[in-house]
């Protein structure tokens, strides 16, 4: 088990927590040892808005999870995403995921309800195989933490021992961001589980490497520029915000005071310029070349690079009244979304697949757990309009069904509200149908009743 803090892993991991945090508890600290500190640089927030961005893509609708043919199965895996709040979790992950290239989910037992949390990768520890970057062979997780002012380290190391996963939990002593020795004995347990209860989630991966690849991988040269060149920009108007001024000598009085404050003013004298009105004494410079070095250079390949297209935010020039045309300008961002999902899908089905494990294991429920379908959507902007005439289209076409007519129009919606949705419809009809059919036969009865007529006299 080895666990370092300051690998090079780690220390990349902090300088995109930084970045994320725009960078505002180095400023905060800065202030504090020197209380005459000028603010010279300003960072723009664009790092928190790329990852916040894919976060609202990726997760802004509620996973959708089912399982076909095994009820109880469908019904726990609605209660484990309910009670553990997984669609919050996952915005929440996500957002780490993004900026530092990976998350790691656990499952866990906690007083028999089966749990599911997410841990920053920087605490994750795997051994893998020298033959093979991606098999694991053992996975720790180590904590630090603190007891006054001594520091240490919790772990939990995860092994396969004859095809089921033990959990070896130990304390050791935090020296200097490595493990120290132990201050007690291992304690250990059995899962129960065939496959790990740690999950690996990289945002994306390149190669043979078991790390996934940060969103600012390629974005950070982009991100400092920016910041550089708005910090210029702002230093030099910030140098000339005071100007001197002008003014001709018949506007001081007898001390040679000028009546006006905050400036600082040159005399000029009258039989140099006797016309010469009140003036500042200005310089020639001109910011257009830096704001459309902004625009046309750092913007753009911002908009190239990242999940930043424009027409996410209404900044393209054409119109916006179309949800089809924000969709197809679009298609980058959703390609880097689709493939972040690669990673996800199955990472949530063995997730969701071990909570109900787990379930039956502490003895809470009793049925046969089942792989989950995981149906993710991403959280574009939408025409309704237009994606009911699209369906209405195919329905009446007979190349789609009511049922996933539904599903695609709403998708917020779970597969058993879908169910719902659809049995709803179907009694409306009926009852419709019913009643037509009832006022048909009163019709047909009110013109039997005429053709024999009411009268009572019998035959002679």
């Amino acid at each position: 088990m080895t666990v370092n803090f300051n690998s090079k892993r780690h220390i990349q991991y902090k300088e995109y927590e930084d970045m994320y945090d725009n960078y505002e508890e180095e400023w905060s600290q800065i202030r504090k040892l020197d209380d005459n500190f000028e603010h010279p640089y300003l960072p723009i927030a664009m790092s928190r808005e790329v990852s916040s961005l894919f976060s609202d893509l990726a997760f802004g609708n509620p996973i959708n999870a089912f399982v076909k043919g095994n009820k109880q199965a469908d019904t726990a895996i609605d209660e484990i995403i309910e009670h553990n709040e997984l669609d919050v979790q996952l915005s929440e992950a996500s957002l780490s995921q993004s900026y530092k290239g990976g998350i790691v989910a656990k499952n866990y037992l906690d007083n028999g309800k089966s749990k599911i949390t997410f841990v920053e990768v920087d605490y994750y520890f795997p051994e893998v195989s020298p033959l093979d970057k991606r098999k694991i062979l053992s996975e720790t997780i180590a904590v630090p933490y603190s007891k006054g002012k001594d520091k240490y380290f919790h772990t939990e190391t995860y092994i396969n021992r004859n095809g089921q996963y033990w959990c070896i939990t130990q304390n050791f002593v935090n020296k200097e961001g490595e493990l120290g020795k132990p201050i007690d004995e291992p304690s250990e347990i059995n899962t129960n589980l065939t496959e790990s209860p740690l999950t690996y989630i990289p945002f994306t991966r390149s190669g043979t490497s078991f790390w996934g690849d940060s969103l600012y991988r390629g974005l950070t040269p982009l991100f400092d520029e920016l910041n550089h060149r708005v910090t210029q920009i702002s230093n030099v108007l910030d140098l000339h915000s005071d100007p001197k001024m002008w003014a001709r000598e018949g506007l001081f009085d007898e001390d040679g005071n000028f009546n006006i404050k905050g400036n600082k003013v040159v005399e000029v004298r009258e039989e140099d310029n006797n016309n010469l009105p009140l003036g500042y004494l200005t310089w020639n410079w001109s910011a257009d070349a830096n704001y459309k070095f902004i625009e046309d250079i750092v913007y753009k390949s911002l908009h190239y690079v990242s999940p930043l297209a424009p027409a996410l935010y209404g900044m393209d020039k054409a119109s916006q009244a179309s949800g089809r045309a924000t969709i197809i300008k679009s298609w980058r961002t959703q390609c880097k979304i689709t493939r972040s999902y690669m990673y996800w899908r199955p990472a949530l089905k063995k997730i969701l697949y071990l909570a109900q494990q787990l379930q039956v294991i502490s003895g809470g429920k009793s049925y046969e757990p089942a792989i989950p379908n995981i149906e993710l959507s991403i959280n574009l902007p939408v025409d309704l309009l237009e994606n009911a005439q699209a369906e209405q289209l195919k329905v009446e076409a007979g190349l789609s069904s009511k049922k996933s007519a539904i599903s695609r129009l709403n998708p917020h919606m779970t597969t058993k509200e879908v169910e719902e949705e659809w049995l709803e419809i179907i009694n409306e009809k009926n009852e419709a149908n019913q009643q037509e059919f009832m006022t048909d036969m009163t019709g047909f009865n009110q013109s039997s009743n005429s053709d024999t007529g009411d009268n009572d006299e019998q035959p002679e």
